[in-house]
Parts: structure tokens; C-alpha cells; sequence
């Protein structure tokens, strides 16, 4: 009785044992990680970088040189890579890494580097381009080149410096991402929504060791105004606001990729009175970097006194932009019909200060299209734009310093004069053509090329 007992015992007890019955697996020792990389940087300092870490296990590393033991340089860092330094020039250390468990650790993985000889720490840093034009909420991207010696030592690590530079919605704020297989880095600049129209200078610092160098980047943050003053449908009293003549649909399209708003001038029932309508105030024009200002066909006061009073209150602040396309303002000041000569006394001052335009002249509703050309070194220049039958045209004669930009022929039909205003920094192009006559492309380029 006493075997056969001893003998279903063993049989019940191998059962069991087959079926895991709460019997525990002996925990097991990790293999080693996948991979190990032991880079030397410069003269003091050694990347290493690893893959592979079995599930369940940590990393640790260690090191030693000549024939020194190793020692413990960091257990469970984060990631797959990490930097060790302040080491001796031209010395060779060997690393090991060994994945970590509850049960023990691997055999581990060496690799050896030879840190190089002392080196030259210095460098020179550049920025292309220095100067960025970008809108709120807008980014824009400066190319940033490091230049070492022949014998480097060191990494150069970057910063973005400046009382506007940080992060959040009033700030500019940076970011670098390096240049793979080069020195240097691409430095993405995004302006926060809220960061009001200016110029911003900033720097960027470069660090490596004692040795530090800037480049200075600077942000023009612009917003532009398209004042709608085209006394087309959607400018009267009770109409939609939505744009319905060619001119608006071009302008507003023209504009696309940049930062602004758009401000309709409504016209009274009759639109006859010389002192309305009024575009927008002196102080609604400070809000915006520039403004694009256009009058259409019309020819009834498109621009009043007080719009003249106010664009010379804007230009006077610094760095303001002011592009007009207006026949029909010019129109009415002329004082000689389609002869040149000087302006009204009225606005004499804006055009001889301000436009830099000596005389003007109004040569009416041109029966045909007509083409106008760019001229070679302006930003107009390659340009040779048609418009289409029935467009009005005035004519202008700029005074010395004053750039022309487009041609009908001989006759200038478009200025630019920069350095105006009491800040002497401003610019006000004046166009004496009608955009509502130009075609969609047409109207992209010339617009784009103005507002540079």
C-alpha cells in the first residue's frame, strides 16, 4: 500500500508540474544591446550611442583608460546616446555597456576612442539671409554657417538672443535644427500672433568653451492694409461686402501669403462731395507695416484731404510703406490737364515730399489697351504688363532721387521714392495706372515686386 501511495504521488505531482501549476520560471540574465558606438568629438569629449536594449533591462556604462579599472559613468541614462566630457586630448578610453536586470547584468559590449590632439575652439558664425520680412503668426527660415580652423575643437552650441526673442503669443521665438553632414544649423524664426508691426533685431550667440561669437538677424514683423477705394459695387451703402469688381478680386488674391486686412471706403448716396468718403484714420494706418491703397477707374475724389493728411501722418512714422494706385487722385490734382505740371497747392507738398514727383498730368481714358514696362534695375525690372481697353492713365515726372519704375513709352506712369517722412525712413510708390484693368497674373507680380 505505502509504494502505490509514494507512486500517485509522484505521478499527481509530474502532472502539476506540466500543467505551470504556480511554479515560478527561474528569472534569466539579459544578452547584451544590439549595438555600441564609441565616437570621438573634438579633444575632450566622446559620443557613445547604442540599440538593441533587451525588454525589461536598463543600460549602464563604464569606463576606463590605460590599465585602470572601470568605473560606473551613468546607470539607466535616458535615450540611446549620451555624451562624455571634459576628457584628455589624445587619450584612448574604452567604454563597456551592459544591459541590467533583476536577475544580473550582461557580458557587455567595448568599444575604445582617441580623443584628438588640442585643437583651435575657435570659429566665425554668418546668417543668411540677416534680414527677414515676416507677418504675425507667420515663420521664416536664416541659414546659419559655422566656420572652423583646420584643427576644431569643441561643438558650437547655439542660442537666440534679443528682448523679443522667448516663446507665447507677444514673443519671436527660435528654433535650430543642424545641417546633416555640415557644420551649422537652419534657424526657424516664428513670430507670435499678438507681436506688434516693427523691426526686431535679434542675435544669435554661439558658444564653445570661452570662445563666443554673434550674428545678428533682424525681423521686420509686417501686416499689411489693402484699402478697397474703388468706388465699385460693393463700396455703396446697403451692398455686400464681398468683393465684386475684377480690381478687388485680383487685389485680394494678389495678397495671398501674406498678413492683412481689408478695409471697404463706403461712398455716400451721391459719392459727388469733394470731403467724403475718407479711407481710414491716422491711427488705424499705424497698426499696419504698409498699405496698399487703390482707386480703380474712378475719378470723383477717390482720395480726399483728409486721406492726404493722414497717409503723410503714416509715412511719418519710421519704417512705413504706402503703395497708391490712383489715376484718379492724380487726376485731380493736376492743374494742366494732360500736360504736365505742378500739382494743386493743396496736395503740392504730398507729392513733392512725400512721392518725390515734380508734375502731373492726367491723360484720360486711353481708347486701346496699352502695355507698361519695368525698368532695369528696380524691382520692376523684366515686367511688361497690358491693360485691357478702356483703362485711364496719369502721368508723372519724377523729381531727382526719385526711381522710376514702370513706362508707357517715355512717359512714367509709376514712382518710388524711399527716405520719406519726418523719420526719413519710408517709402511711398505712386502708380498711375488702375488695377482693375490688369489681369489676375499680372496684378500677382507687379503687387509682389512692389511689396518687397
Amino acid at each position: 500500500m505505502h509504494k502505490r501511495g509514494t507512486v500517485g504521488l509522484m505521478v499527481l505531482t509530474g502532472m502539476l508540474a506540466s500543467c505551470g501549476g504556480g511554479v515560478t520560471p527561474t528569472p534569466v540574465a539579459p544578452g547584451n544591446p544590439a549595438g555600441f558606438t564609441a565616437t570621438a568629438k573634438g579633444s575632450s569629449q566622446i559620443q557613445l550611442d547604442w540599440s538593441g536594449v533587451p525588454a525589461g533591462a536598463h543600460v549602464v556604462l563604464e569606463r576606463k583608460f590605460n590599465a585602470s579599472a572601470y568605473i560606473t559613468l551613468k546607470d539607466s541614462p535616458t535615450g540611446t546616446s549620451w555624451v562624455d566630457q571634459g576628457l584628455t586630448p589624445n587619450t584612448t578610453y574604452t567604454y563597456r555597456i551592459k544591459a541590467v536586470n533583476a536577475a544580473g547584468s550582461s557580458s557587455g559590449l567595448e568599444k575604445s576612442a582617441t580623443t584628438a590632439a588640442p585643437g583651435n575652439p575657435d570659429f566665425t558664425l554668418g546668417a543668411t539671409p540677416n534680414t527677414l520680412n515676416i507677418g504675425p503668426g507667420q515663420s521664416g527660415t536664416v541659414s546659419i554657417s559655422v566656420t572652423r580652423p583646420q584643427n576644431p575643437d569643441g561643438a558650437v552650441a547655439l542660442t537666440l538672443e534679443g528682448a523679443m526673442a522667448g516663446t507665447g503669443v507677444d514673443r519671436i521665438a527660435g528654433s535650430f535644427t543642424p545641417v546633416s553632414g555640415a557644420e551649422g544649423s537652419t534657424l526657424t524664426l516664428t513670430v507670435g500672433a499678438n507681436v506688434p508691426v516693427g523691426t526686431y533685431d535679434l542675435a544669435v550667440r554661439g558658444t564653445n568653451g570661452s570662445v563666443t561669437k554673434t550674428a545678428n538677424v533682424r525681423v521686420v514683423v509686417e501686416k499689411w492694409l489693402l484699402v478697397d477705394d474703388d468706388r465699385s459695387n460693393n463700396n455703396w451703402p446697403g451692398n455686400s461686402t464681398a468683393p465684386d469688381s475684377d480690381g478687388d478680386r485680383s487685389m485680394r488674391a494678389a495678397m495671398a501669403g501674406r498678413v492683412f486686412d481689408v478695409t471697404v471706403v463706403p461712398y455716400s448716396a451721391s459719392g459727388q462731395e469733394k470731403d467724403e468718403p475718407d479711407g481710414p484714420g491716422v491711427d488705424t494706418l499705424k497698426r499696419y507695416s504698409g498699405v496698399v491703397w487703390y482707386t480703380g477707374d474712378t475719378i470723383v475724389s477717390p482720395v480726399t484731404s483728409d486721406d492726404v493728411a493722414n497717409l503723410q501722418g503714416y509715412l511719418n512714422t519710421a519704417g512705413r510703406r504706402v503703395v497708391l494706385f490712383s489715376p484718379g487722385f492724380i487726376r485731380t490734382s493736376a492743374t494742366n490737364g494732360s500736360t504736365l505740371a505742378e500739382p494743386g497747392d493743396a496736395v503740392r507738398s504730398f507729392f513733392k515730399s512725400y512721392a518725390g514727383v515734380d508734375r502731373v498730368a492726367y491723360a484720360g481714358v486711353i481708347d486701346g489697351t496699352y502695355t507698361v514696362t519695368g525698368q532695369a534695375n528696380t524691382v520692376t525690372q523684366g515686367l511688361n504688363l497690358t491693360l485691357t481697353r478702356g483703362a485711364n492713365r496719369a502721368d508723372l515726372a519724377p523729381a531727382q532721387g526719385t526711381q522710376t519704375l514702370l513706362t508707357v513709352g517715355s512717359t512714367v506712369v509709376a514712382t518710388a521714392k524711399t527716405g520719406v517722412g519726418t523719420a526719413a525712413s519710408s517709402q511711398l510708390t505712386l502708380l498711375g495706372v488702375p488695377t482693375g484693368r490688369l489681369t489676375l497674373a499680372d496684378t500677382t507680380s507687379l503687387l509682389g515686386k512692389l511689396m518687397q
